[in-house]
């Protein structure tokens, strides 16, 4: 009976490690989406519609499929983010002129001007955070995000 015990123990302790990398990338997605929620209280901007705005900030135009790539959401939920974000005037969707089928994101020219000073205030406040980790611990972040990705991806790919 001990034996089968120390077995059970042995595997809640493996399960836990792979769930604890989870649970901790949970919380610190849920740091960054609320401190973006706060940074744009005034606009009322949720932490996924921050997100979204803030990647096309950086890419300018880009298609929806390409924004769900980059978010890592679907299609549908990127469609769902834009529907608000356009009624409250802060994006623009427009018709590819070569295939009708296609529709470009932009940020709305009135937003454009707020939303720039308000990312770069925010870009400077992750800046600052990090700021305070060594080389050393921010090379060690990357090479465990790395690896991470590349266990993930190999999971994909053995399933495809």
């Amino acid at each position: 009976m001990y034996e089968i015990l120390k077995g059970c123990e042995k595997l809640v302790d493996e399960l836990s490690g792979g769930i604890s990398i989870f649970g901790r990338m949970k919380k610190i997605m849920h740091t960054i989406r609320n401190t973006m929620e706060l940074h744009f209280n005034d606009v009322s901007l949720t932490g996924p519609q921050g997100m979204l705005i803030g990647t096309l900030m950086h890419y300018d135009s880009m298609k929806i499929s390409d924004l769900s790539e980059k978010l890592g959401l679907s299609n549908s939920t990127v469609s769902g983010i834009l529907d608000r974000l356009e009624k409250q005037g802060l994006v623009e969707r427009t018709r590819s002129k070569e295939d009708r089928r296609v529709v470009y994101v932009n940020i709305a020219p009135e937003f454009r001007k707020n939303a720039k000073e308000k990312y770069k205030e925010l870009e400077q406040k992750f800046e600052s955070m990090l700021s305070k980790a060594t080389p050393e611990e921010i090379e060690t972040i990357n090479q465990g995000l790395e690896t991470l990705q590349k266990i993930i991806e190999r999971q994909k790919s053995d399933k495809e």
